[in-house]
């Protein structure tokens, strides 16, 4: 995690600040981010992330751009992840509701609560609704599962979302520890009928990882790590 961060804010014509944005990738050490915005037409307005104190050299070739604005700060000291985390709006996946702590669950829900967190997995990224939507498809042909393998269970979504609808034993691991105590504290923003067991293992590398029991693995992970697995 960054120990600081910058904000340039520049507003002017689009086609001033796409020029802007280009040359601002190729400095030596790019912004975090850049964000062009029409929030306030017929101006535009572009963000710049840095995380490190702009230098004036860099701030006054900037303002002496013909017809823009600059502003520049220091940003608050923020968990900008978990702040921005708490603002995403609820996702629905088939019979499964994923919500933040902010959102009253659904009655006629299966309702998985994701406090806002640093672990991957919202519920907002498709892979992750992807994996809901075919476990739902899945419970909906009637088929169940005693013994479940969640592998890089990030946020612990897919692993609380069995752990809702199945009468199995479910493992759920992952390579982050950071990742497994979010995961966990999620379990415990959820009323699981049973606990999933927690744990830090890299792959299927540990030996409390059983090849061949599990009739069901979810693997929400990047293709990379999955085809060196599969090898």
């Amino acid at each position: 995690m960054v120990d600081e961060l910058w904000q340039i804010t520049v507003v002017g014509q689009k086609s001033a600040l796409i020029t802007m944005e280009q040359e601002l990738e190729n400095l030596a050490v790019p912004p975090l981010s850049l964000s062009l915005f029409e929030d306030i037409l017929p101006a535009w307005r572009l963000e710049i992330i840095m995380t490190y104190e702009p230098a004036a050299t860099l701030l006054e070739a900037l303002q002496t751009r013909p017809e823009v604005q600059v502003t520049c700060n220091k940003l608050p000291d923020k968990n900008w992840v978990m702040e921005s985390l708490r603002f995403l709006t609820p996702v629905r996946a088939g019979r499964f509701f994923v919500h933040g702590a902010h959102d009253a669950p659904r009655a006629e829900a299966v309702s998985v609560c994701i406090p806002a967190g640093m672990a991957f997995g919202t519920g907002h990224h498709e892979t992750t609704r992807g994996c809901l939507l075919e476990f739902d498809r899945l419970l909906e042909n009637g088929m169940t599962f005693a013994q479940v393998l969640d592998l890089g269970t990030g946020a612990g979504i897919l692993a609380i979302a069995a752990a809702k609808t199945l009468q199995a034993n479910i493992l759920a691991t992952d390579i982050d520890d950071e990742a497994i105590t979010v995961a966990q504290q999620n379990q415990s923003a959820n009323n699981l009928p049973k606990p999933v067991s927690w744990l830090v293992a890299d792959g299927t590398h540990h030996p409390d990882i059983k090849p061949g029991l599990y009739d069901l693995v979810f693997a929400n992970i990047l293709a990379a790590p999955l085809i060196e697995m599969a090898q």
